[in-house]
């Protein structure tokens, strides 16, 4: 008997990954704008930083999902993709352990992986599962530098270390090494914020718009489930024009 599938089993907690992203980012930014002029704190928005690095998190796991939805709505794909780069391996217990539950979950047990901490790592998967690669040559810059400043706060408190200085500073200022530490404030984290968020919204209509030139797109019946998959991808992009 055919397993029978719902357009939500395609995804992540059963929500369309840029809906899930959406819904991330709105909820981070309200924590932004409600500190954003507390009594306590005149120099500096308290919540930003971390809101910077739980956004920053939340992209790099939408990037992961949406990767995943792709593979578990059109599985086909894997197939070329195992050829253009090193064929992945899923251990047997793992496919025991699904049972028949595998062939839903193949996308997500792919994603794992792979890191989708870069531009150029995002690029390069979605090439070869998909052929879209995202990221322009300047986009690829500006995420490099926010990735930069998420490390330099997640394993180093926001101290900037020798290594950072000499990479972006003058021989003035790599004095300050291990005594100063980066600050993100509000209207940086609304910069960043939007930037994220428009690369989510630009991965998001570039992978449908691929998805629907594609024969076994076209060659779906109507009632087919995947088609419907597809169009939720587009969930909470409110412009959807491709």
């Amino acid at each position: 008997m055919k397993e029978s599938y719902k357009s939500s089993d395609y995804f992540i907690g059963e929500i369309s990954p840029f809906l899930l992203f959406e819904m991330e980012f709105h909820s981070l930014f309200y924590v932004v704008q409600n500190h954003k002029n507390d009594v306590y704190y005149t120099e500096i928005n308290p919540s930003s930083q971390v809101a910077f690095i739980g956004l920053f998190g939340y992209f790099e796991a939408f990037c992961k999902h949406q990767f995943a939805a792709i593979a578990n709505i059109f599985p086909s794909l894997i197939k070329d993709f195992a050829f253009r780069r090193n064929e992945p391996t899923i251990e047997f217990s793992t496919i025991v352990s699904l049972n028949e539950k595998f062939n839903r979950n193949i996308g997500f047990l792919l994603a794992e992986k792979y890191d989708f901490g870069t531009a150029k790592a995002i690029n390069g998967l979605f090439r070869d599962l998909v052929g879209i690669s995202p990221f322009s040559t300047i986009d690829e810059k500006r995420f490099n530098d926010v990735a930069t400043k998420r490390n330099l706060l997640v394993h180093h408190g926001g101290y900037y270390t020798l290594k950072y200085l000499k990479k972006f500073f003058s021989e003035e200022f790599k004095q300050t090494a291990f005594k100063h530490a980066l600050k993100i404030d509000t209207a940086e984290y609304e910069e960043i914020s939007d930037f994220l968020f428009e690369m989510a919204v630009k991965i998001t209509k570039q992978s449908v718009k691929t998805l629907k030139s594609k024969a076994e797109f076209k060659s779906l019946s109507q009632m087919d489930v995947r088609i419907k998959a597809v169009e939720e991808l587009l969930k909470g992009i409110y412009d959807t024009l491709e």
